[in-house]
């Protein structure tokens, strides 16, 4: 299974250096998650060379991975720009990570707003309104989050926050499921997380 990944842009000023970079954690989630083995393939942060790289690829699944702020790597912005339209185009399931669900909010129209006690820590999340679901607890490392009356219209808010943001949301109508903690990071409560992911997945591929 070929699994495309965006990766995160590092800046190092004192070498004049902006790196692509990725957890190496997220090959041993990957195939966990999926549960057979993947072929992870990094997607580097150069949006003209998305079409070619799906293209060739083939991809079962795109990761849009966490990491850096919407509007601090315009670069990444595209790229991952770049791989919604292809995976809309060909109708290619998403798993979108922390900054990965912001990107979709803003890609969808929706905005972003500022959050505290997301740094960091670990909390518990609850099913949004109409949906039945099993009380998470899950890790937390962003300072930005979505509110649920400003959820981009085509998304629909599975968990949230005691604060009302949204932690999890899915796609009215495209595979596409966005989660805002990190299932590559350790947690008390990220097996039973990471296996609600699991099965999400499983029944879209």
């Amino acid at each position: 299974m070929n699994v495309l990944i965006s990766q995160r842009v590092d800046m190092l000023p004192q070498r004049g250096e902006r790196r692509d970079a990725l957890d190496q954690a997220w090959g041993a989630t990957l195939h966990e998650l999926l549960g057979r083995p993947v072929l992870m393939l990094p997607v580097p942060n150069r949006a003209q060379d998305v079409p070619a790289i799906v293209s060739t690829c083939r991809p079962s699944l795109i990761v849009l991975s966490g990491g850096n702020d919407i509007g601090g790597a315009p670069e990444r912005d595209a790229t991952e720009a770049a791989l919604l339209d292809s995976a809309q185009q060909r109708g290619v399931p998403v798993l979108a990570v922390c900054r990965g669900m912001q990107m979709v909010q803003h890609y969808l129209g929706g905005a972003l707003t500022p959050v505290t006690r997301h740094v960091r820590c670990e909390h518990s999340v609850q099913a949004a309104p109409g949906q039945t679901l099993p009380r998470l607890t899950v890790n937390s490392y962003h300072d930005w989050g979505i509110l649920q009356f400003g959820l981009a219209a085509d998304l629909r808010a599975l968990y949230l926050h005691e604060d009302g943001t949204v932690e999890a949301a899915v796609h009215s109508s495209r595979p596409w499921l966005g989660v805002m903690w990190h299932p590559e990071r350790a947690g008390a409560g990220m097996p039973q997380a990471n296996s609600w992911v699991a099965q999400w997945l499983k029944e879209v591929l």
